[in-house]
């Protein structure tokens, strides 16, 4: 079972890579986020993948305490900007599944989500030293890597020992 989990894993992941880079240019860094609470509101998780032009890739699984699934893409989506910050990518193309947050960010609503004030001004400020991002929405199947990363975040959070840590960076 494992193994066919890798395998679809690298599947979607393929597609997804295929997918971004039809839309940008070569020296493009991508990245795509996810937050999940369970129960909603619950136990957040948070996932990020952020991808080099030169296949370097950095991987982000973070439990995030408690709070709603909204609180949490954001949560996923600073932790992602924060990554890209230590590389300063010219172009970096954001890839996420939630409306909710990204029509925030970018202020495509009337009103800005409410209770969320604190988390979009971090986004802001974040967006604010990468000139070259940008934030487009993903239908969840095509965000698959970075909501495995955020599920898994969530069920290793109650584990103890050498092998329960949920971050790494992939040898980026």
């Amino acid at each position: 079972m494992v193994a066919s989990e890798n395998t679809l894993h690298k599947a979607q992941l393929r597609r997804e890579r295929k997918a971004a880079a039809e839309q940008a240019p070569p020296l493009a860094w991508h990245g795509w986020f996810d937050g999940s609470a369970h129960p909603n509101p619950g136990k957040m998780g948070i996932g990020a993948l952020l991808l080099g032009p030169n296949g370097e890739r950095v991987e982000i699984s973070l439990a995030a305490g408690y709070g709603d699934s909204s609180e949490a893409e954001y949560a996923a989506l600073a932790a992602l900007l924060q990554a890209a910050l230590q590389v300063q990518p010219a172009q970096l193309l954001l890839h996420g599944d939630s409306q909710v947050v990204i029509n925030d960010v970018l202020g495509v609503t009337r009103r800005p989500a409410k209770g969320l004030e604190t988390q979009r001004a971090a986004v802001h400020a974040l967006l604010a030293q990468l000139p070259g991002a940008s934030l487009h929405w993903v239908p969840r199947h095509r965000n698959g890597e970075a909501d495995r990363l955020s599920q898994a975040a969530i069920a290793l959070e109650g584990r103890t020992g050498p092998d329960s840590h949920a971050a790494g960076d992939g040898g980026a």
